[in-house]
């Protein structure tokens, strides 16, 4: 992919606690044989420094407030805030307003790689890769204040 020409980058940072989608809306200025969306952020699940026992114990006594009788104990819970809770961000493109693809890989870097006979996962080869591309970043969690992400579309 290095060798296709970038048209569009953006960076941003998202706050704790946002959901919410973010859309990105770019003019191809001619028909491309091949699109590379490229979508990074990071991070994805607490680093072990913004797990303090202040935030830890915050946590907990939200987990049992809002899921009372889920977790077995104290220590399932502090688990599945170490390690099963994440930021969760989903990529959704339209061409011409018709969908084209919409990626929910559990991946810090993922492409939505498009042309006339192939796609990747959860995406829709296109006969005509020209017109308006929308990509839309559909934020379900973010864990932690200044989460970085990019958003890159490439053709060929």
């Amino acid at each position: 992919m290095n060798d296709m020409k970038t048209i569009y980058h953006v960076e941003g940072k998202l706050c704790k606690e946002f959901i919410g989608q973010i859309s990105y809306t770019v003019c191809l200025d001619q028909s491309w044989d091949e699109l590379d969306i490229e979508f990074a952020f990071s991070p994805q699940y607490f680093r072990p420094e913004d797990l303090t026992k202040e935030r830890i114990q915050e946590l907990t006594e939200y987990c049992k407030t809002e899921y009372p009788g889920f977790f077995s104990s104290n220590e399932e819970i502090e688990d599945a805030i170490r390690h099963g809770t994440k930021t969760e961000i989903h990529t959704l493109a339209t061409l011409n307003d018709e969908f084209i693809g919409c990626v929910h890989k559990q991946l810090t870097t993922r492409h939505m790689h498009i042309t006339k006979g192939e796609a990747s996962d959860g995406c829709i080869p296109q006969s005509k890769i020209e017109g308006v591309l929308k990509v839309t970043l559909i934020v379900f969690s973010v864990l932690l204040d200044n989460t970085d992400y990019s958003l890159t579309v490439r053709v060929r």
